[in-house]
């Protein structure tokens, strides 16, 4: 009688390669369904799971996650072009985050994509579950229509859409933080803006008009006046016309970190001491960490925790669900760096606090 071997032993241990011959696949199929990616119908994957097992292969932790279903692979589309199509790397760190505390294993595959936007390949075809896409600016009707065609859920990141987004709520982060200023006293409030107001770019991304008009919404309402500013235009001279004008507390909150800085260099020239004689604040994805910048310029940092939790549970719920689209959410920002946007106190500290 012949002998079974035990593929405990490390010297007899199945391989892959085994497993190939033993289910009579292709090493694409065998690998893809041990890693859990793929466009594996669910009976291909189980019998590769049910030969590895008998086998006693052991499969990786990814191929463990998808027998249990919390595994799925996620395409991640985006573009060459940084200034239409940026997630920040600590984004993707609370993706990871995130996942983790869901006990979730997922994939993420750059699906590369010509400067334009558009995909060529059918969405199906692409090894993934479903995708996170973020291309922020321009015409994505074309990608748009292709996730949906293929029935494959699609999870807009930084993009406000009717559907299928999820983004910061960049108006009533804007229009909360004016009203808090005010109510801490505090009147003497400007706005300084990428461009020159309200004339936009056209296509122009969604929060260079939510963060503008958030302010304007919230001055009318406190009875105030609005003073704009274009960061490209600001002189020395209209700085300091701003400061007289603004007494006893000047403010001036900035579209993001780069108007921050033409602020800085403009009250530098101006002979303005920063931040004893204006204020300047900020949004950002976060805040630069540095004690010395951060104490002249308050960030307040997108709440990218908030909005990689939200990404994660609409793509679960779009995953395997009839439905194509889902209503888009607007991620609140964390109303605790408001108080700390009149201190200089340091983020690091404000973090401990949590």
């Amino acid at each position: 009688m012949k002998e079974n071997k035990s593929y405990n032993n490390s010297a007899h241990a199945a391989t892959q390669a085994l497993v190939v011959k033993s289910a009579e696949a292709s090493q694409q199929t065998v690998s893809q369904a041990l890693s859990g990616t793929g466009r594996i119908s669910n009976s291909v994957r189980q019998h590769v799971f049910d030969v590895a097992s008998r086998l006693e292969y052991s499969p990786n932790k990814l191929a463990m996650a998808l027998s249990n279903s919390t595994h799925g692979a996620i395409g991640l589309v985006g573009l060459k072009d940084n200034t239409r199509s940026f997630i920040s790397s600590i984004f993707l760190q609370r993706l990871q985050i995130s996942l983790l505390k869901i006990n979730k294993y997922l994939a993420f595959i750059t699906v590369p994509s010509p400067e334009m936007g558009e995909i060529d390949v059918n969405p199906s075809k692409m090894g993934i579950d479903g995708a996170f896409v973020n291309i922020t600016q321009g015409d994505i009707k074309s990608l748009s229509s292709l996730f949906q065609s293929a029935g494959m859920p699609e999870i807009w990141i930084n993009n406000k859409l009717h559907f299928n987004s999820v983004y910061p709520d960049d108006y009533g982060e804007a229009f909360q933080l004016v009203s808090f200023l005010v109510s801490q006293n505090c009147i003497g409030i400007g706005y300084v803006g990428s461009s020159l107001l309200p004339v936009w770019p056209p296509k122009s991304h969604y929060s260079v008009e939510d963060r503008y008009q958030g302010y304007i919404d919230a001055m009318v309402k406190a009875r105030l006046r609005p003073r704009t500013f274009s960061s490209s235009d600001l002189t020395s001279d209209d700085l300091r016309s701003f400061i007289r004008m603004a007494q006893p507390f000047p403010i001036l909150i900035c579209y993001e970190f780069n108007q921050a800085l033409y602020v800085l260099m403009a009250a530098k020239s101006a002979g303005s001491k920063i931040p004893d004689e204006l204020k300047i604040i900020y949004f950002h994805s976060e805040p630069i960490w540095d004690d010395g910048i951060d104490s002249l310029l308050r960030c307040l940092p997108v709440p990218n925790d908030k909005l990689a939790e939200a990404a994660i549970s609409m793509f679960e719920c779009n995953r395997g669900s009839p439905e194509k689209n889902a209503r888009s959410v607007a991620v609140p920002y964390d109303p605790k760096y408001f108080r700390h946007t009149l201190t200089d106190k340091s983020y690091f500290d404000i973090v401990k606090e949590e």
